[in-house]
């Protein structure tokens, strides 16, 4: 029907990934989660700091992340996702305004599915999550 969503999946059913978003701006995190959903994937936590992101990627065992770099009480994203990467191989994609603040150290330690910058645009969030979908379902 005109006006519907498109995907691009090889199925109808819709795809599931299990996303964490981790950023300190509440409108923010709102129109991400919201996005997540609206592309059938299931939102499992919303977290402002870097502590209340890795306790919850350890409880909720997320496929993905969506991480900005600056968060509530000064932590830092990197942090997060380089937590997230070597204690749990869960991938992270890097949302932010202030992208040249990711060294090169930094993204080789983190290996993010995509650094995209802010605002955001929800396809280059689909097209990151098709490819996380299908590298999921590869293994």
């Amino acid at each position: 029907m005109a006006g519907e969503p498109v995907s691009s999946f090889p199925n109808e059913e819709a795809p599931s990934l299990r996303v964490l978003i981790v950023e300190d701006n509440v409108f923010i995190a709102l129109d991400l989660e919201a996005q997540v959903m609206d592309m059938g994937h299931a939102v499992v936590g919303l977290a402002a700091t870097a502590k209340v992101a890795i306790e919850t990627s350890r409880t909720t065992r997320p496929d993905v992340a969506i991480v900005d770099l600056q968060l509530a009480d000064g932590s830092r994203g990197q942090d997060v996702a380089l937590v997230l990467m070597e204690e749990m191989e869960i991938p992270s994609i890097i949302v932010s305004g202030s992208l040249h603040q990711v060294t090169e150290a930094d993204k080789a330690a983190i290996r993010p599915l995509a650094m995209l910058s802010k605002p955001l645009l929800p396809e280059e969030l689909r097209q990151v999550f098709e490819t996380a979908y299908a590298a999921r379902t590869a293994v």
